[in-house]
């Protein structure tokens, strides 16, 4: 029998959010039943894409009243889903009360999470940590420690090792007509906001050097919300077969990491995807603004804008950081 049981671990975000807990949902994995753990999680259906053909998770719960934005939750449903799945163990990674009250119905014997100063949700904890609201960039990341530290199960940062097994990586690149063996260095356009994008120009400057210096191909990370920025960096280059634009086809999640922890590293502004090469264990640089920029991971590489523009990173700065990858 293992330590915590069948294991649960809500994150109550979307995509991001699940990938800044991933540290957390390695390490609890390996002390839960069938070293697996259940995820819950609003944007479930992307989630479970996702982590489809990895063995650390058994099951997700689509926890959200809409699975295509990051909404509110549906609080029923999670406590109808999590007692079906008879979970011993829940480590509520969010501040919700109603989301650790709908643990507690769903009788969960062990509600692992963390309360602010005066928040109701600390009377549905069994093992509540005090936590203050002020902590370092990611928020998420650093209320989740405090519980781990608490209940004394280590993480470790530099090594997540989130990596998509050999048969899915075979499958993306046949899915994309290209070989296996391409090098590829991955340039993340994609942008949870507007204030987060540096644009064409400054990716556009990056791409040139990079076809100059660097002997492969180009993968440009992102989907179909920023197919424009990608556009206007194939619009600026006299090489656009040496891009692979991602923003113009229907690639499956799990292939589209695959795909990017091929590549020798990553270069992109804060997204999703600059998260998911950190958690794959892969060199980012990370382009960010002044008053929200992560120093969790080794992996990212941060270039930080003198102010909250991030127009006002170069891409000669960006380009100091690249250039030691190379």
């Amino acid at each position: 029998m293992s330590e915590l049981g069948k294991t649960l671990v809500v994150t109550g975000g979307g995509l991001g959010d699940t990938l800044f807990h991933m540290p957390f949902i390695r390490s609890i994995q390996q002390k839960s039943e069938g070293k697996s753990v259940v995820l819950a999680c609003k944007k479930g259906r992307e989630i479970s894409e996702l982590f489809s053909e990895i063995d650390m998770v058994s099951q997700v719960l689509p926890i959200a009243r809409n699975q295509d934005v990051s909404g509110k939750a549906d609080l029923g449903r999670l406590r109808r889903l999590t007692k079906a799945a008879k979970i011993d163990t829940a480590f509520v990674f969010h501040k919700s009360t109603g989301i650790s009250f709908a643990m507690m119905m769903a009788g969960v014997k062990n509600r692992f999470g963390y309360y602010f100063k005066g928040s109701w949700n600390r009377f549905f904890l069994n093992k509540g940590t005090l936590t203050p609201k002020q902590v370092p960039l990611p928020a998420f990341m650093h209320h989740a420690a405090l519980v781990m530290d608490d209940v004394g199960i280590s993480y470790d940062y530099s090594d997540v090792g989130f990596r998509q097994p050999e048969h899915v990586v075979k499958a993306a690149f046949e899915g994309i007509g290209i070989s296996d063996k391409q090098k590829m260095i991955a340039v993340g356009i994609n942008a949870s906001a507007a204030y987060k994008q540096w644009g064409v120009k400054g990716y556009s400057e990056i791409a040139e050097r990079l076809l100059e210096n660097y002997p492969g191909q180009i993968l440009l990370f992102g989907a179909g919300d920023v197919a424009p920025i990608a556009q206007g960096i194939l619009d600026n280059t006299s090489s656009p077969e040496r891009f692979i634009d991602l923003t113009t086809r229907k690639v499956l999640l799990h292939h589209s990491h695959a795909l990017l922890q091929s590549c020798d590293f990553y270069v992109g502004n804060d997204s999703f995807g600059l998260n998911l090469a950190a958690m794959s264990s892969m060199p980012a640089v990370g382009i960010f603004i002044k008053s929200y920029y992560f120093s969790y991971s080794d992996w990212i590489k941060p270039v930080i804008s003198p102010s909250d523009d991030i127009s006002e990173v170069t891409s000669e700065q960006a380009w100091d950081e690249i250039e030691k990858l190379l």
